[in-house]
């Protein structure tokens, strides 16, 4: 029980140690626990697919990001103005027949131009694995570069009579309202059973309502969640038509051919979709709360000051609350830290020293559930060198997980870290020590196995995170896998 608990802890330090030096833009990403759910959903009611190269299903090549051109779809209706355009995201499952289809009705019966990138840049499946192994490793700052490149193409930018909506199903759904509180605050957003933003700081960026269709019987997404998503919408002064179905799961709109035969609810969530586009479309201004967003901006560094003097333990992990993460969300929506925080230029003089992990509600979530506590800290070198060290203290367990590596940059922007050794040190002593590093550690079967486990868990979608605010003293980076965010100070 020691050693499955012990790579358990592992596994999570090593999350939040990759999260520790990077930067950011996004996603909540979907959570593995999402991902089960979503396998489940297909095996039991899979969509009817057929898998299409994509030189054959689109028609359009747009300049992207990098030198790398972006293939889509764009269906077009000469009976429009051209001013209103959708960018339409599709599902896990890649750009395919079914969203060609549903692009061309769009366009049909709204009178306006829809275009569907390929956001996974070449790659559609069938295969729900790897369907899901697709929308886990896509990051949402380069979708968000790839959908810049799209409305540049489409001439987005400089057209201020254009209007954009962003629709996207499931996948797709998740990296729309994404994109929109990121980046394209005036575009609206439908999220087709996608994944929800909840944190009214971030929906407060956008200018343009927001439509949300979902199912009861989807194991993705709770009623708690659903509700939690509307109301925070409502919070942040957003105009928002969120509607839940009942009798249906995720992915419950398969193929234009349920329209066509009037099936329910398919065909009232479509309709929800197109009524809510058309008001848009036709509206003169976002219908949007300005008061609310308007709403007494504090200082970033009053915010910091009300947050760190709220911890009970200014330089160790501290238990979650609404309060903290609701300082740390201000923090982030106001707070004006050093130019991009993810670049090598920006990072590295703040950077070296030792930090301590002193918020982390997932951690003490799962310390609690365990039984006991551990704390993190990070020992940061000028040679652009990590150490990690996680404290452990549980009736199974006590001792210490630790990794190392180096740290770098990404085309000078978002940081990211390379772990490449990974041990353990079982201790009962209070003020033990750790092994500094892996060369301390005597040899064992246990340290092979710990070192191969690390190894293993060291792959490219743990590499990168986004850090949020970032200053001397004080580090905030979000966790996406777990939809959470971390605060991390400086000794």
């Amino acid at each position: 029980a020691s050693i499955l608990f012990g790579i358990t802890c592992l596994l999570c330090e090593l999350n939040s140690s990759l999260a520790f030096s990077s930067r950011a833009s996004s996603s909540i990403i979907t959570s593995w626990s999402s991902s089960v759910a979503h396998i489940i959903e297909h095996i039991v009611s899979p969509p009817p697919l057929q898998v299409t190269p994509l030189n054959e299903l689109t028609n359009t090549r747009i300049p992207g990001p990098d030198g790398v051109d972006i293939l889509a779809y764009t269906a077009t209706n000469n009976n429009g103005d051209g001013k209103n355009t959708i960018i339409l995201l599709h599902e896990f499952f890649g750009l395919n027949p079914s969203i060609v289809e549903k692009a061309e009705l769009l366009a049909k019966d709204l009178g306006c131009t829809v275009i569907a990138p390929d956001t996974f840049r070449g790659t559609v499946t069938d295969f729900v694995p790897k369907a899901i192994w697709l929308a886990l490793t896509t990051p949402q700052e380069r979708v968000n570069d790839d959908l810049d490149a799209v409305c540049r193409f489409l001439g987005c930018n400089t057209d201020s009579a254009k209007k954009l909506a962003v629709v996207g199903f499931c996948y797709g759904g998740g990296k729309a309202i994404r994109y929109t509180t990121q980046r394209k605050h005036d575009a609206a957003t439908v999220v087709f059973y996608g994944s929800p933003v909840t944190d009214v700081n971030e929906l407060q960026r956008l200018n343009a309502p927001v439509c949300g269709i979902f199912g009861n019987q989807d194991a993705q997404f709770s009623s708690s969640l659903l509700d939690n998503f509307q109301s925070s919408l409502n919070d942040a002064g957003v105009d928002n038509d969120i509607r839940v179905y009942s009798g249906v799961g995720h992915a419950f709109w398969k193929d234009v051919s349920q329209i066509e035969r009037r099936d329910q609810p398919q065909t009232d969530a479509y309709n929800q979709c197109t009524t809510f586009l058309r008001e848009f479309f036709s509206s003169s201004t976002m219908r949007v709360d300005d008061t609310i967003k308007e709403a007494a901006a504090t200082s970033s560094t009053t915010i910091k000051s009300r947050f760190l003097d709220s911890l009970d333990r200014p330089y160790d992990l501290n238990q979650g609350s609404k309060e903290r993460t609701g300082l740390l969300n201000d923090l982030i929506q106001n707070g004006d830290s050093i130019q991009q925080p993810g670049s090598l230029e920006s990072f590295m003089p703040v950077a070296p020293g030792r930090w301590r992990v002193i918020y982390a509600p997932h951690m003490t979530t799962m310390s609690g559930l365990a039984g006991g506590e551990f704390s993190v800290q990070y020992d940061l070198n000028d040679d652009g060198t990590i150490v990690s060290h996680a404290k452990c203290n549980f009736p199974f367990y006590k001792g210490f997980l630790s990794v190392s590596g180096s740290f770098g940059s990404v085309n000078n922007e978002v940081c990211r870290v390379d772990f490449d050794e990974a041990w353990i040190k079982a201790s009962n002593h209070e003020n033990d020590e750790p092994y500094p590093n892996i060369q301390s550690v005597p040899d064992s079967i246990l340290k092979s196995l710990i070192r191969n486990l690390g190894k293993a868990a060291f792959i490219e979608p743990f590499a990168v995170f986004p850090i949020s605010f970032l200053d001397s003293e004080t580090i905030v980076f979000d966790f996406e896998l777990l939809g959470t965010r971390i605060c991390a100070r400086k000794e």
